[in-house]
């Protein structure tokens, strides 16, 4: 059984605290630092210093030809990234705890956004390298696509999205959003996903996440622009790297493909955390002006359970307000 939370209502805004509500959740302690800081370390040696230091050692070092130097890339990359999918989808529909981390609403193998969403990424990640050190002779040019390709398969949902934030339905669930309901910008779903699953933040925090976008007028600014400044910059600089890795030698075209997309990410990353922490701020400071404390519905509905716990997240907002 389902139905509507009133918290989810856009004619009750009768909730306004003197402080945005809490998300109830941080990275700020030692176990997810370290989790964050080893992932990150993991996947940049798997998908960045190690296909490159192989490329050049082996082409210049061993001088073995393009056909054996892009067998062994290929046979090495996707190790890490493929265990740590797998661990995911245990977390997601296998684990005793799988009904918490789930989407609000779906059911025992309901996926989320962000599974979709990456698996669409590697296949564009995987589809050039395997064709490209497939052929005979391997073609170097063809697997310095695969990661402008995962970017394009990654960004232009969030590009999309972006530009059109709540007018794209779709007839089926994407993460906590009905079918047919209108699509936020891709971010939501990537910070409910990532946090609620690989974060171990659950149900709760996709509740107190909801809560904060529903309630926040800055916090959807937010995930518009970071949605538009991936989705777009991602999109149009894969582009650039896949045009300028075809028409160039081979090693400038390689390392073109390999190392200027983790530039790109390292970069935006970079000003995507400072300029949130600064839009934080902003809201913090200015919650109690006009139009920033402005409740939007995303009209998602839930079981009676979930309702439960939105109503504790909202209690627990309440009783933890300093007024």
């Amino acid at each position: 059984m389902t139905m509507s939370s009133s918290f989810s209502d856009p004619s009750i805004d009768s909730y306004n605290p003197s402080r945005p509500p809490p998300l109830n959740y941080t990275i700020k302690c030692n176990r997810r630092e370290l989790a964050i800081i080893v992932f990150f370390t993991l996947i940049f040696a798997e998908a960045g210093i190690l296909p490159l230091i192989l490329f050049y050692s082996i082409r210049w070092g061993a001088h073995l030809d393009n056909t054996k130097n892009l067998a062994i890339i290929t046979s090495l990359v996707g190790t890490y990234s493929g265990y740590k999918l797998a661990r995911r989808s245990w977390y997601l529909f296998i684990s005793d705890g799988s009904h918490q981390r789930r989407p609000i609403g779906a059911g025992r193998f309901g996926v989320d956004a962000f599974t979709i969403q990456i698996g669409l990424a590697m296949t564009g990640f995987f589809a050039p390298l395997i064709v490209g050190s497939s052929l005979n002779p391997g073609s170097v040019h063809t697997v310095a696509m695969s990661l402008p390709c995962f970017m394009i398969a990654f960004c232009v949902p969030l590009l999309i999205t972006g530009i059109w934030p709540h007018k794209l339905k779709v007839p089926f669930r994407v993460s906590s959003m009905p079918p047919y309901t209108g699509l936020p910008p891709g971010v939501y779903t990537l910070v409910e996903d990532i946090v609620a699953v690989d974060g171990g933040g659950c149900v709760e925090f996709r509740q107190a996440w909801r809560i904060r976008y529903e309630h926040s007028a800055i916090m959807r600014r937010i995930v518009r622009v970071t949605s538009l400044w991936w989705g777009a910059s991602g999109t149009i600089l894969a582009g650039v790297f896949i045009a300028i890795a075809w028409t160039t030698p081979d090693d400038i075209g390689y390392g073109i493909g390999w190392g200027l997309p983790w530039l790109w990410a390292m970069v935006s990353a970079a000003l995507t955390v400072w300029w949130v922490h600064r839009e934080l701020e902003r809201e913090q400071a200015l919650w109690g002006e006009p139009g920033v404390h402005k409740v939007f519905s995303l009209h998602i509905a839930q079981t009676i359970d979930e309702e439960k716990v939105a109503q504790e997240v909202n209690d627990f907002n309440d009783r933890n307000v300093s007024v």
